[in-house]
């Protein structure tokens, strides 16, 4: 098995949610893990992303100050020594105005429409970007990264984490993140993405069902959090 495949484990996971998916979701709604800035940022940015396009957006200074605050309470900056920190607002500008070709291409491009024989060069596009701008001081920016990029591309990039999709996906969390953990992740989440099209697009716009990838990170989410609580 190649090392980026998704494991038998993987598939069952995805087998799981996508047969239960909007159950999922509605547990996501119930439990409410996110509130009050997280979303409220998370909502303006969407919305100012929708009203200008990507390409208007990244001229934007309205836009990056909704996304830096968006991403600052997402828990991708820590007041005091250690944690998470966002590279100061000018720099945070700079590298995602540098990749903005790149970005611009892959605007209107969505994860659940995807052919396979088109994946690999997706994938491929995604990472050349992620690698590239630099959003956190961390070494690892796939996180930090993901979240930025969802974003801009809300349709395309899934916002990853640790606690639930690199969970979901391996069922553990890897202390790598690089290109080909992304790979898998991406796998994954598009192989839901195709199988539970129609369903997806019928929550988009329901509270914080604000894209095709956000619906999905949601169900995880879901899903993540009751097998959780099972398990106490």
């Amino acid at each position: 098995m190649p090392k980026n495949a998704v494991t038998p484990q993987g598939l069952s996971r995805i087998e799981e949610l996508c047969s239960n998916f909007e159950y999922y979701l509605e547990k996501f709604d119930e439990y409410k893990p996110f509130t009050g800035p997280s979303v409220y940022f998370h909502s303006k940015t969407i919305e100012r992303l929708r009203a200008l396009g990507v390409s208007n957006a990244l001229k934007d200074k309205l836009f990056f100050e909704y996304l830096y605050a968006t991403l600052a309470s997402w828990g991708m900056h820590r007041m005091g020594p250690k944690g998470a920190k966002l590279v100061d607002f000018a720099n945070f500008v700079r590298t995602l105005q540098a990749q903005k070709d790149t970005i611009i291409s892959l605007e209107g491009v969505r994860l659940t429409q995807i052919y396979e024989n088109q994946l690999e060069n997706v994938i491929n596009k995604l990472w050349k970007t992620l690698s590239k701008v630099k959003i956190s001081t961390s070494k690892t920016q796939l996180i930090a990264g993901s979240k930025t990029l969802h974003h801009l591309l809300p349709d395309l990039v899934p916002p990853i984490d640790r606690q639930h999709t690199l969970n979901f996906v391996y069922g553990y969390i890897p202390r790598r993140l690089g290109k080909q953990e992304f790979k898998k992740v991406y796998q994954c989440l598009w192989k839901i993405g195709v199988k539970k099209k129609n369903l997806i697009l019928t929550w988009i716009g329901k509270e914080f069902h604000t894209s095709e990838t956000k619906v999905i990170d949601n169900a995880i989410i879901g899903y993540i959090k009751t097998k959780q609580k099972r398990e106490v």
